[in-house]
């Protein structure tokens, strides 16, 4: 009996050690609070944010990522501007590198708070998006807190990259370029 018992301490112990270091390094679950990044996530969604990226890669313009944030709880934002670019918006398009930027998940193109801004406005100094720095935006672009309130995100900020949306099993996707 204690040989059994001693056996399932030992295998209870092995698996909380495995999610622990799971969550740590690897994947991480998040809710969605809020319709800043409707129609691509809804309020309640869940999804699953792959913490390597932020190890071993480099985010790209269009990744949606998780970042802490300092006005509260973590924001789920689209990457639109990443180190060396250019951005602006006029008359509700993005230019990237002065390059207009296709954007089929924005659907909410009205009544924006925010229709055109430069870098500068954003509070970048000078031409381009600085080393480590990272230009957000929601997709629900009236809605969202993000980049045009509070500037440009820092990598150190950036938890990770949405992989998968697990819930509501009826919506479960992956790849949200």
């Amino acid at each position: 009996m204690k040989k059994e018992i001693g056996e399932w301490l030992v295998a209870i112990l092995i698996a909380v050690v495995l999610i622990v270091l799971i969550r740590s390094f690897l994947f991480v679950s998040y809710t969605v609070d809020g319709l800043s990044m409707d129609p691509t996530f809804e309020d309640e969604d869940r999804v699953v944010v792959n913490k390597l990226m932020d190890n071993f890669g480099e985010y790209e313009t269009g990744d949606v990522v998780v970042f802490n944030s300092e006005a509260g709880p973590a924001y789920v934002k689209r990457i639109i501007g990443t180190p060396g670019d250019t951005v602006t918006m006029e008359d509700k398009q993005i230019y990237v590198n002065d390059e207009p930027l296709e954007e089929d998940y924005v659907v909410h193109r009205t009544d924006s708070y925010m229709d055109n801004f430069t870098l500068q406005d954003l509070g970048v100094e000078g031409e381009t998006i600085p080393e480590g720095q990272y230009l957000v935006l929601g997709d629900n672009r009236p809605l969202s807190r993000d980049s045009r309130d509070f500037g440009t995100v820092d990598e150190s900020q950036i938890i990770g990259e949405v992989q998968l949306r697990f819930w509501p099993f009826n919506r479960i996707a992956v790849n949200f370029d």
